[in-house]
Parts: C-alpha cells; structure tokens; sequence
C-alpha cells in the first residue's frame, strides 16, 4: 500500500439503485461516477438492513451497527407505552433515537474535525466541536420527529401555488382589473391584477397573515405574457417579473412573523401556465426556506451560499402529483436541491479545516417514488411515458454527478470518497393488507363504527393507515412497514394475551402471514415471516422490533420497505451502491463478496485510524485494499 487516506468525504446518494447508474454509465452519461468506480471499487453484492427504509439504513452506514443494536428499526418508532397499532407510531428522525455510536461523534471526542451535511437522524448534534447542517429530515429546514405518518413541518414553509384552476392545496383567485400599482414602467393595456392571501403550509413558526399580488401584462403584443409577484402593489417592491416558463432568480426577503418578530427567508417562483386571456394561470413559489436556524453552530447557515440553489421539502412530489408542476419543473427543482447542497458542500470543505464529511442527497429516491413503475416496459406499455419517464431519471442523475464533480474539486488527492446508497428500490406492485389474514384468522377485529361512503372515504385508503383496530378484542396488531404486535398483558396497556399463549400465537401469526393467498392475484405476498428471536439473523431484536417480522416478495408494495435487501424485480433491485476511491484502495476492481452497510465504519477506522464507534459491528473489507496487510509492513518498517 503506497499510502493511506489522511481524511474521509461519505456522499451518500439515497436509494440510488447500481445497476441503473451502470446503466447510464454504459450510455455515456455520468461521467464523475464512472471515474469513481474505474479508479476505485464497486461492491457488486451490497446488502442493506432490513426493512429497506431511510432512518435505520443511514444510521447504520454512520454507526457500523444493525438496526436492533441501534434501535431505528423503521421508518417510524413505536412509542413506548402505548398499544402497538399504527396509531402510536412516530417517525424516528431525532439523533437521540439512534442508541448506537456515530462515527463523528466518536471522531469527534478524539479531536478529529467532523462536517456533516443533511444526514437524516444527525438532529440534534452531540458533537462538541463538529459542524452539523440539517439531519432533522429529508432535506434542510425540514421537521419529520415526534411527526405521525409522513407528516412534516418546515421553516419557513412548504412551496405553494397560486392560481385560477382548481387545484388541491392551492390558492385559487380571479383576475380583476388592475388599480393602485405604482412605479410600473408600462402597465400596458388593460393589466390585470389578483390580491392572494398566503397559506404558508406547514410551518414549524407561522408568519403573520400576508396578501401578496400578481400583476398580469401585455407587454409585446394583444396576449398577457408577462407576470410580477410583490408583496405590495409597488413594482419596486416586487419579487420577480416572469414569462412563461421562466424561474426567478433566487429572492430573498423578510417575512413578518405572527409573534410580530422577523425571519429571513429565501424561495423562487416559475411561472408554469399563462393563458393569452389570463385564464388559465399558474405561478409555483418553492418553499420559502429559513436563511437561520438549521445548523451547529448557528454562524454556519450564514456563510453557506449558494446563488440558485433552494430547499425542497418532498422534493416536489406533492406539487407533482396534485397537477401543479409538470415533470420537467419536477427536475428542474430537484436540480436546484441538488445544487444548494454541492454549494453547501464547496463551502464547508474549502473554509474549514476537516477530517471527516459525511453527506446525503435525497433526489434519487423521490424519483423513484414516483416514476420508477413508468420506468418497467413490463408495467408500463405506453412507450413515450417510459421514455419521459427513462428521461427524468436521467436528469436526476446527472445532477447528482455533477453535484459529486462539484464537491470533488474540494477535495485532494489524500481524501478517500465514498458513494454510498441506504437502498434501492422496485416497481410499485398490489399492495399487501397485513390485516386481512389477520382478521381472517380471528387474531384482529376492527371497528365498525365508521361509515366509509358516508365519510366520503375511498376504501383503497384502508390499506395505508385508516384501518382501526378494536384493541380489547385483538390479539395481534400489524405495526409499521414489517412488524406484527401481539397485544401482550403486563407489557401493553390493553394487553388481552396472557404470556403463556405467547409464543403459540406467534406461530399462528406467522403461518397466517405466510399462508395467504391475493385474491386479485393468486399468489402469496408474504415471503419470509419470524419470530422475533428469529429475526435476529436479519440484524433485528430489542425493544423497537415486533413480536412477528415478516417480509413481502418485491412484486407487490411498494417501491422499497418491505421486500428484503435482494430482492429483484423488474427494472429495480434492493441493493445497495458502495464505491470507495482514493489511496491505498485497489483501481477497477468489483468486489463479488458480500459487503454490508454495518462494514463501512469499520473500514474507515481501519484506514484512517479513527476510533471505533462503541457499537460497531461491521468487519473490515480487506478485499477493497490495494495491500490487505499494510499495517503489519507499516509496523516492520516502523511507522505505525
């Protein structure tokens, strides 16, 4: 081994599946990562802790231990203390969550000089003189603990849409004749203007009530083309002027606060839709993003900057989803994501001196949510919504690589780089009811006592949370994305199952599980279902896993979760990318043995000799090493 890293930069890209990056690779794209993995090592064969979810997978790449060690064992947590049904669960992003050692922390206590950047599950810090920014959800300014669901709050507030169409969650006016605007260099013929009072949606400190107005003009011709948005009728106030298809610069401005204190924030508009009548009319605002308040110390928000780059909560989905934006703004947003984070980034690694940067990007696994069963000529016949789908993918990508290139030239030629993916995913397929077997089984009754036509409420919903169990007649209750409760007396409130029937009742859970058929499709959903000192062979045990774990073949459910860290289906997999790249580390080489998440700190210890986190589990990959045995050369010679 000619040498060894003297420092360490993790980028971790979320869901990123490898064959689909190899994939673009052979088509000539990503050019950055096809670098990496040419000079560097792949690991053919990364296999991720299961369920196949965020929280727990990136607390164990920062950990190097399984999930029952670290206790995030799901998306959500179970409170502790309460009945075991969905009900009483939370989402598991809280430092304090994670039981387990991360490595920053231990580096950290050694005097080593630690960055990390949107780590979800970093917030809050325990480091004494490290730099954390963001880690409290999925991107920065974004609050998912303690939050049922996929809830989430943000500071300021999530993207809005303003408009003349009926679209959910907007906020729909009518164009009047247009009065009182000052100094507008031409008003035009017949401008138009609408008075809106902002929604500001989920908000963790809600600004004070504010009309903001569009003014609407003819500025070329007979046809309205050019929109401006201020938060007063004086142009000289205005925040952007637009035509269609246009995005703002980046705008910055005070929001008055409901306490009457003032926050900074920062957003951008596009104008999507513009009419040449002014009916029909879309102007997307982005999450309006705290410029404060997201980083340890505080100092470090202010001096992190980044001219296009915006904060996007969801990563666009719902805007998507419910018609606001069109897959090309999809893009286009998440490119923004990805470039305030590559700007973040550049900052911190080239002001600070550091030791070890660790890192996450969240664009690819929203993707995925929502085009990668597009993406399967299997599921999806209509050839140009593949190719608009394949497209978009693309994009994403090459984002992500560029947003990689960006940081690298941070970085030196003594710095390891690690591409590292938490899990992958699969097309969506029917979605397993984990109470229905239940129920037939007589292990699970449910309420009755809610009308669901009367309520308005589309019984497909019952299948992702709505269902109600009657607890003082259940003895089972299914939990989170993996799990089945027994309702245990003397360790849950209602317990109606007396511990003597406990392991009996696990056995018929599970041959319930397993046995069950799909109606709709004639096989069985369910591939793999244990008892709970079983699933220890899955990495899973303690007081955060469930009575029964089981899991569902990738085709059905959906995208990642559920289905175990081999599985394969169609276009997607549930492997993991793994690339390690820089001194000491062997040069085109894929690893064909087993590589784990939990090895990563282990072999970054190993390298750098940074302390090992108390409870790391993982073994070293020797077999990444240009020579496995330099150390014992190293203490030869003596330079240990």
């Amino acid at each position: 081994m000619s040498a060894k890293p003297k420092r360490v930069a993790v980028i971790g890209l979320d869901c990123a599946i490898p064959h689909l990056v190899e994939q673009h690779i052979a088509e000539g794209h990503l050019p950055t990562i096809k670098q990496l993995i040419a000079n560097g090592v792949i690991a053919e064969n990364c296999l991720v802790p299961f369920p196949t979810v965020t929280p727990p997978n990136w607390a164990t790449i920062a950990t190097g231990a399984w999930p029952g060690t670290h206790q995030v064992t799901d998306f959500h947590l179970h409170r502790p203390g309460t009945t075991p049904e969905n009900m009483n669960t939370m989402q598991g992003f809280n430092s304090a969550y994670c039981h387990a050692e991360f490595l920053w922390d231990a580096a950290d206590r050694a005097g080593k000089k630690c960055i990390v950047l949107n780590y979800p599950g970093s917030w809050p810090p325990k480091m004494e003189n490290g730099i954390m920014v963001g880690g409290a959800g999925l991107t920065i300014a974004e609050y998912r603990d303690n939050l049922p669901a996929l809830e989430t709050e943000h500071d300021l507030c999530w993207d809005q849409l303003i408009t003349t169409g009926i679209y959910p969650m907007s906020m729909r006016g009518t164009f009047q004749p247009a009065e009182g605007w000052m100094n507008v260099p031409d008003l035009g013929d017949a401008p138009l203007e609408m008075s809106v009072e902002m929604m500001f949606p989920r908000a963790r400190n809600f600004p004070a009530p504010a009309t903001w107005h569009v003014l609407v003009r003819k500025t070329t011709g007979d046809d309205y083309d050019c929109v401006t948005l201020a938060p007063t009728k004086d142009f000289a106030h205005a925040f952007c002027t637009l035509r269609l298809g246009e995005w703002s610069s980046k705008i910055v401005t005070p929001i008055k606060m409901y306490d009457d204190s003032t926050k900074q924030v920062f957003f951008r508009c596009k104008l999507i839709e513009l009419s040449p009548e002014a009916e029909d009319f879309r102007l997307f605002i982005t999450a309006l993003g705290e410029t404060s308040g997201w980083s340890a110390p505080p100092e470090i928000a202010s001096q992190i900057v980044s001219p296009t780059g915006t904060f996007a909560p969801g990563g666009g989905i719902r805007a998507y989803t419910m018609g606001w934006i069109d897959l090309d703004t999809y893009v286009e947003l998440n490119e923004q994501v990805s470039q305030w984070l590559a700007d973040a980034a550049t900052s911190l690694l080239t002001q600070r001196d550091w030791d070890v940067f660790f890192m996450h990007s969240h664009p690819p696994d929203w993707v995925y949510h929502i085009l990668l069963t597009d993406m399967d000529p299997a599921l999806c016949p209509d050839e140009e919504k593949r190719r608009r789908a394949w497209d978009a993918h693309l994009r994403i990508y090459q984002s992500q690589d560029q947003m990689i290139a960006q940081i690298l030239k941070a970085l030196d030629d003594e710095t390891l780089v690690v591409l590292v993916s938490d899990h992958g995913a699969v097309p969506e397929g029917p979605l397993f009811d984990p109470y229905v077997p239940l129920v037939a089984a007589g292990l699970t009754t449910m309420q009755e006592s809610v009308d669901l036509e009367l309520a308005g409420i589309d019984k497909k919903f019952l299948k992702v949370g709505l269902q109600m169990p009657e607890v003082s007649k259940s003895k089972a209750f299914p939990q989170r994305e993996i799990y089945v409760y027994i309702n245990l007396k003397g360790r849950d409130p209602e317990g109606i199952v007396e511990p003597a029937e406990y392991e009996h009742l696990q056995q018929q859970i599970i041959d319930a599980l397993i046995t069950y058929v799909d109606p709709e499709t004639g096989k069985r959903p369910v591939a793999l279902a244990l008892a709970k000192k079983d699933a220890r062979i899955l990495g899973l045990y303690g007081d955060q896993v469930g009575d029964v774990v089981y899991a569902v073949y990738p085709w059905f459910g959906g995208q990642h979760g559920q289905a175990l860290p081999t599985a394969e289906w169609g276009v997607g997999g549930l492997k993991g990318l793994f690339v390690l790249n820089g001194p000491g580390i062997k040069k085109g080489a894929r690893l064909q043995r087993t590589v784990h998440l939990t090895d990563l700190v282990p072999t970054l210890c190993y390298l750098l000799d940074l302390p090992v986190p108390e409870h790391t589990e993982g073994a070293v990959i020797y077999q990444a090493f240009q020579d496995p045995n330099f150390k014992l050369q190293n203490t030869a010679s003596g330079t240990a």
